[in-house]
């Protein structure tokens, strides 16, 4: 028995083919796949690509594979989901069951594999998903960088931004971070780069890219950064407790909750993790913060492997988890 698993991404979508012991027979990377940043032509030629390359690096028949499950950024709505869904039986084959959800679930089951918990991303955006013992979804947050995306990337690269500019009006508190900016700009004074990054493509990323100047000055004790990282730290913490209290009803107080990390912010952990901690003490949460040893895409394997039937203790022995 084999499943063909996607994790889909704004940036890369990877794809695996695995049996039924979680052991990898073809491994591809192609293009972006998120239908919110992608045109329809574009998605379907990085999909067709990505099935192509699978089937050739494999040397298996399609109809050997017993299961698709596709964990895809930009599928939120099931509307989209079923779209995908549409998408992928057009390409792959109407004959094989194929499931699409969001792609917080597989990098929940990086970390879980398979079983209930909490997810945090925290990349150049962030969401909290989660999903309990009866199979019920939710989530905080995600709502996208227009609407603020606390615990992100770019929220701390926006609020360094912000800090920068009130230092150098004399409005708000001096900042390593003044020097910092212009020098990563390499212009000669901050309002200089006002022009790049309103004329850029890449808003977001180049202001999600700030938050690499705030760490950095938070490593040299700056003040201002580390009160940004604080303040990003506490919305972290109380956005998985808000969400542990919603899908955990009856036991988030008993028993401790697996919290699975991903995501970029997570690569300094060491400047998060105390302040998440307060929080989750305040709030008399356990949680057990786990950091993925697999790629997101083996969290796809394990729920196409789910989905066929495959108990999560064999999944666990199987990788070894």
């Amino acid at each position: 028995m084999y499943v063909l698993a996607i994790d889909g991404g704004g940036t890369k979508t990877k794809g695996v083919i695995a049996n039924e012991n979680g052991d990898i027979i073809a491994e591809v990377t192609v293009g972006a796949s998120n239908p919110n940043s992608v045109g329809k032509d574009d998605l379907r030629n990085e999909l067709t690509t990505l099935f192509s390359k699978l089937k050739e690096q494999s040397n298996m028949s399609i109809f050997q594979i017993s299961r698709v499950f596709a964990g895809m950024s930009g599928v939120e709505h099931p509307t989209a989901r079923k779209e995908m869904q549409i998408l992928l039986s057009s390409i792959i084959a109407d004959r094989i069951p194929i499931t699409v959800n969001n792609d917080a679930i597989t990098a929940l089951y990086s970390g879980t594999f398979g079983e209930p918990g909490i997810v945090q991303i925290a990349g150049t955006g962030s969401i909290t998903y989660g999903i309990n013992k009866k199979g019920e979804l939710d989530r905080v947050g995600g709502w996208g960088y227009l609407l603020g995306e606390k615990g992100s990337g770019y929220a701390l690269g926006s609020q360094g931004l912000d800090a920068a500019f009130s230092a150098y009006d004399k409005l708000g508190e001096e900042t390593m971070l003044v020097n910092q900016i212009i020098d990563h700009f390499q212009v000669r004074a901050l309002p200089n780069i006002i022009q790049p990054v309103y004329q850029a493509k890449n808003q977001k990323e180049i202001i999600a890219s700030i938050s690499k100047l705030v760490v950095a000055a938070a490593d040299q004790g700056d003040p201002v950064s580390l009160a940004i990282i604080r303040q990003n730290a506490l919305y972290l913490g109380e956005s998985i407790s808000c969400l542990i209290k919603k899908l955990f009803t009856d036991k988030w107080n008993e028993e401790q909750i697996q919290v699975v990390l991903t995501g970029g912010l997570f690569n300094r952990l060491d400047l998060l993790q105390h302040t998440m901690r307060e929080v989750f003490q305040k709030n008399h949460i356990q949680a057990e913060l786990i950091i993925p040893k697999v790629e997101p895409v083996i969290g796809a394997v394990v729920a196409g492997l789910i989905e066929e039937g495959i108990g999560i203790s064999q999944i666990k022995q199987n990788f070894k988890a």
